[in-house]
Parts: structure tokens; C-alpha cells; sequence
């Protein structure tokens, strides 16, 4: 039975995406391809114009990809003389195009209030090791002790979470494949009660707190790191380019993943709206 939180009715969206309102213009929906494959050729008309486009159908490369976009970047100089770095150049052009990507943040909390009034905090390992000494060493559990708990956090590290808040922009993959960020909560306190060791999988305690809970969001471009920016450049260019070679057979892989992370905190004012998804999929489940 799905629990929803009460309070932010006027934040509260619909877990069905056809029905929601569209991200203003100046937002990437990164998502819904339909919406910005027009402006990514106008963005690069200059370069990969009809004549380049003819070219690239007459004699297309074996693979079509964003990570490494030389087949492009050749075909412009062989074509018009022109030599570019089509990723850098698009990703330049991206950020005077949109002020901000959309992306969603899962999470299971008890209280909306902190991210409506406060926005998204980066990672303070600290606070999570409080969270961690509140949820173990209650008093419930007699077998945990203090050691053990600073020997999982010791074991777990925090040097690829400390001061980053993450998110993903492709919404299904992370509902459908990645749902345990809702399921059980912040990532860093997972690793550390899977490190608790002893017979019982004490991650599962962690699923009596709080509901889960997805944040859509809107972040600003200027948040975002080059080389993030670049990656999804290089996707946009990737799928314009086999849409025109696919023509109507063409399928977006609806689960490709985006995620990616900031170094500062998120706004409140970026937080679009929230919904409590349901998550079928748990890969900490014994059951599944």
C-alpha cells in the first residue's frame, strides 16, 4: 500500500509523465527526446548542415556514438573545411541555450519540509554517522556496538559521496532498476549497514523510515561540470544522428542511465515538485 506524506499539496506531481505539465523551455528534458531534437540540429546548423547530413547517409559510420564523436568531427572538415570539436562546441552552445537540466533525486524521508525549505544538502558524512548511531545503537539492537559501527564507516569510506548531491536524468531507468535509493534511503547509509556484519542484513531496517520519495528538479547548467555536460552533448549528437539513420525504426534505449552529481547545494527553489513512486524491484531482497 503506497504512503504519501502529508503537506506540499501544491508540489505534489503525478507519477504518470504523460500527464504532467511540460519543463519550461529553457529547461533540457534531457528525457523526452521529442521536445528537444529540433534544438539541438538548430544548434548545430552552422556545421552539420543539409550537405553534411547527405554525406553522412551516403557513407554513415560503422558505429554511431557520443563518447567519441571523430566520425562527425571528420566528416565536417571533409565536407566544409571546418575543423571542430563538436562536443565541446555543442556543450558551449548548450549553456547559453538552457539555464537548467531536469533530473530527479530518489530518496526516503519522513519530512518534505527539508528539501522544500532547504533544498538538496551535499553529503556531510558526519550527519549520516549521527543517522547511523540513531537508527543501530538505539538500544534495539544490543549485538552493535560503537566499534562496530565506526569499522563499517571505515570500511565504507565517504571520499565518493562527501560533499556531492546526485542525480539522475533519466526518471524510469532509476524507478524501474535503481529503486533501492527510494526503498532504503541515502546510498552512504546502505554501504555502511551492509559493513555492520554479524548474521542479519540490517539494511532492512532502514526500510521502517520515512517514505519513498522521488524530487524532480531542475539544475542549473551552471552547477553542472564540463565534462558531465560534455557526456550528454555527446548523447544528444549521438541520437540525432541515428535517428537519421534509422528513420522510423528509430528506438531510444529508455533505460540508458544519466546520472551525474553536483559539488554545491541544489536551491530550494530547483526543486520542482516530489511523488512517492512505487518500487517493484529490490535487489536487497531476499525475496527477489
Amino acid at each position: 500500500m503506497l504512503v504519501e506524506l502529508l503537506g506540499y499539496e501544491d508540489k505534489k506531481i503525478t507519477p504518470l509523465y504523460k500527464e504532467r505539465k511540460p519543463a519550461p523551455a529553457d529547461v533540457w528534458n534531457l528525457r523526452d527526446y521529442s521536445t528537444w531534437r529540433d534544438d539541438i540540429w538548430r544548434l548545430i546548423d552552422d556545421f552539420a548542415d543539409t550537405k553534411v547530413r547527405s554525406a553522412f547517409l551516403a557513407s554513415p559510420p560503422e558505429y554511431v556514438v557520443g563518447d567519441d564523436l571523430r566520425w562527425l568531427d571528420d566528416l565536417v572538415y571533409a565536407e566544409k573545411r571546418i575543423m571542430i570539436d563538436s562536443k565541446a562546441e555543442l556543450t558551449e552552445r548548450l549553456r547559453g541555450h538552457y539555464r537548467a537540466l531536469r533530473a530527479v533525486h530518489g530518496t526516503r524521508t519522513s519530512d518534505l519540509s527539508t528539501f522544500y525549505e532547504s533544498g538538496l544538502k551535499r553529503l556531510h558524512p558526519e550527519s549520516f554517522h549521527d543517522q547511523a548511531r540513531e537508527v543501530f545503537l538505539n538500544g534495539d539492537y544490543p549485538e552493535l556496538s560503537e566499534e562496530r559501527l565506526q569499522d563499517a564507516i571505515t570500511a565504507v569510506g565517504s571520499d565518493l559521496r562527501s560533499g556531492r548531491v546526485y542525480f539522475e536524468a533519466n526518471e524510469t531507468m532509476l524507478i524501474d532498476l535503481c529503486g533501492h535509493y527510494m526503498l532504503y534511503g541515502s546510498e552512504y547509509l546502505i554501504c555502511i549497514a551492509a559493513h555492520l556484519g554479524g548474521s542479519r542484513d540490517y539494511r532492512q531496517i532502514l526500510k521502517a523510515r520515512g517514505v519513498p520519495t522521488l524530487f524532480i528538479c531542475d539544475v542549473p547548467l551552471d552547477f553542472i561540470g564540463e565534462q558531465t555536460l560534455q557526456e550528454f552533448a555527446g548523447e544528444a549528437l549521438e541520437l540525432v544522428f541515428q535517428e537519421l539513420l534509422d528513420g522510423p525504426q528509430f528506438r531510444r534505449d529508455k533505460y540508458r542511465g544519466a546520472g551525474f552529481c553536483i559539488y554545491e547545494d541544489l536551491p530550494a527553489d530547483c526543486v520542482v515538485g516530489h511523488y512517492h513512486p512505487t518500487i517493484r524491484r529490490d535487489p536487497f531482497s531476499r525475496g527477489y
